[in-house]
């Protein structure tokens, strides 16, 4: 019998661990917060519990290694210490392994190839994107590429320069989409391996509306639709692919038809299912607007939640999809929403992380 007692404790024991998973964050460390967070995210119940922090300065965007076991942070400086470090992941808190300099400021987002040993950067102020070259044990080897990007948008005040935003690898990593907010352009680039290094050839360009200033964007499952996030006019674009050309379909609000306010659209995803979109608005909105993906790849919106603080940066959605947490920038604080993975929508749990300044919320 007491076998039997201690198998059944040892399977629920077993079941609890598998329910938490590691979540890390992102912050800005001018109101006292330390640099990086990591959370122990319970599946079920939808709870944070706090594990460690790892100091760092101004770590506003971070990404994952495909195994698991590497975190690399920018550093969002506008001068000469911008930077992108690498971190080691034991499974209990982060080691500091290296660092470089990004050449680049105001560095505001990272991501990660899950094929080839590369980290591309991009640096919002200093209008390029850097590419690292990742060593075998996942430290940053060297910088192999500075792609300076030029240009204007007519914007006066936000677009009087180029402000490279992001970079997205497509699903196949033969590609890499880099939105420039200031240029109202997406730059499509090849990846080409060259001996023992890699390098980005620029392909085509995407235009983008004017004066809508791209930010961020999504690729359906068949990357046959393309989502782009315009910042200043909290729209989304949505382009279909015809042959080797991305034409405009389609543009959409974010924001609920009586809204009057200030605009800073900062964050778009789909679901784990490709049947849903999410995207977020600062501003005076501080919301998160739901879509439907009809079958042609078209957008129709569902609902516009608030995300009960302000400006609601980044945000993700459990590996499960059952939850949805939205980073408050100036609330200091996460909202953590139950999400339907059937319907897609959002309920509120009423919990919440407190965390100082949260910008980026990965898995």
């Amino acid at each position: 019998m007491r076998t039997f007692f201690t198998f059944l404790f040892t399977c629920f024991m077993l079941q609890t661990i598998a329910q938490e998973i590691p979540m890390f964050v992102g912050t800005y460390t001018n109101k006292g917060s330390q640099g990086i967070y990591l959370y122990m995210f319970n599946t079920e119940a939808g709870e944070a519990m706090l594990s460690a922090n790892t100091a760092a300065e101004d770590p506003s965007f971070l990404s994952r290694s495909k195994d698991g076991k590497m975190v690399y942070a920018v550093k969002e400086r506008d001068d000469s210490t911008a930077s992108l470090s690498a971190f080691a992941f034991n499974g209990d808190g982060l080691s500091f392994v290296n660092t470089l300099p990004t050449d680049g400021g105001a560095p505001c987002h990272v991501v990660v190839s899950k094929k080839y040993p590369l980290a591309l950067v991009s640096n919002y102020s200093g209008g390029s994107l850097s590419v690292f070259k990742l060593e075998d044990n996942g430290a940053l080897g060297a910088q192999i590429q500075h792609i300076q990007q030029e240009g204007t948008g007519p914007n006066k005040d936000r677009q009087e320069a180029s402000h490279v935003h992001s970079a997205f690898f497509s699903a196949d990593e033969k590609h890499v989409f880099v939105q420039n907010l200031g240029t109202d352009k997406i730059t499509i680039y090849r990846v080409e391996k060259e001996k023992d290094t890699y390098k980005l050839s620029e392909e085509s360009q995407i235009a983008t509306p004017a004066g809508g200033g791209p930010r961020h964007l999504v690729l359906d499952a068949k990357e046959k639709n393309l989502y782009v996030l315009l910042e200043m006019t909290a729209q989304i674009a949505h382009y279909t692919k015809e042959g080797n050309t991305w034409k405009l379909q389609d543009t959409v609000s974010i924001n609920d038809a009586a809204f009057a306010g200030k605009n800073g659209a900062a964050e778009i995803k789909f679901s784990p299912d490709f049947k849903f979109i999410y995207a977020s608005n600062r501003g005076d909105a501080n919301s998160i607007a739901l879509f439907q993906v009809d079958k042609n790849g078209n957008l129709h919106q569902s609902k516009v939640y608030s995300t009960n603080g302000k400006e609601p940066r980044n945000f993700n959605i459990s590996p499960d999809g059952r939850f949805l947490l939205v980073a408050n920038q100036s609330t200091d604080d996460i909202t953590v929403f139950k999400r339907d993975v059937r319907t897609g929508e959002l309920t509120d749990t009423a919990k919440s992380i407190a965390v100082p300044t949260p910008v980026c919320i990965i898995f």
